[in-house]
């Protein structure tokens, strides 16, 4: 209504200051023939025109709060997922943790297991060389004897005397 008067107001005023009399023209009857048409419009489409903007403003306020739903849902399931993947980071960082640890244990394990390997395989080097030497030494001994025997002609008696001198 307000535009109307406004309207109405403005085409008022420039017609007011033209120098043509309002006797010459029909402004008049124009101007009444379009409040009763403004007037009849009115009446007639004002219910559906104010039914449609309701409807129309319901249908919009509705859709503004599916769109909200949707983004509270879409944070929430952001939020879901960055904790989940602040877990998983967690989980990472565990299991590296745990393999490294695990590493270190097999590394030190296998450390002690080659030194101890190492000790045994010089152990049984030492005793293979000790029997080795008593072998060599056995059959020098007996090298020996068997020339001496062959080529002297001394009894045993003084042989086991020989022996036991050198020995000691």
């Amino acid at each position: 209504m307000r535009l109307f008067l406004l309207t109405f107001g403005a085409f008022s005023s420039v017609f007011a200051s033209m120098d043509v009399q309002l006797a010459d023209t029909d402004f008049l009857e124009r101007a009444i023939n379009f409040i009763i048409f403004v007037a009849i419009l009115w009446f007639l489409v004002a219910k559906k025109a104010k039914a449609f903007f309701n409807t129309r403003r319901d249908k919009i306020a509705e859709r503004l709060l599916e769109v909200q739903e949707k983004l509270k849902q879409a944070k929430k399931n952001k939020e879901q997922a960055l904790r989940k993947l602040e877990e998983a980071k967690e989980v990472a960082a565990e299991i590296i943790a745990n393999a490294k640890r695990e590493a270190y244990m097999i590394a030190q394990k296998m450390e002690e297991q080659s030194s101890i390997d190492i000790e045994n395989m010089i152990k049984n080097t030492e005793n293979l060389m000790e029997i080795e030497q008593k072998k060599m030494e056995k059959e020098v001994v007996s090298e020996i004897l068997e020339e001496v025997f062959k080529e002297s002609k001394i009894n045993a008696a003084e042989y086991v005397k020989i022996l036991e001198k050198k020995v000691v």
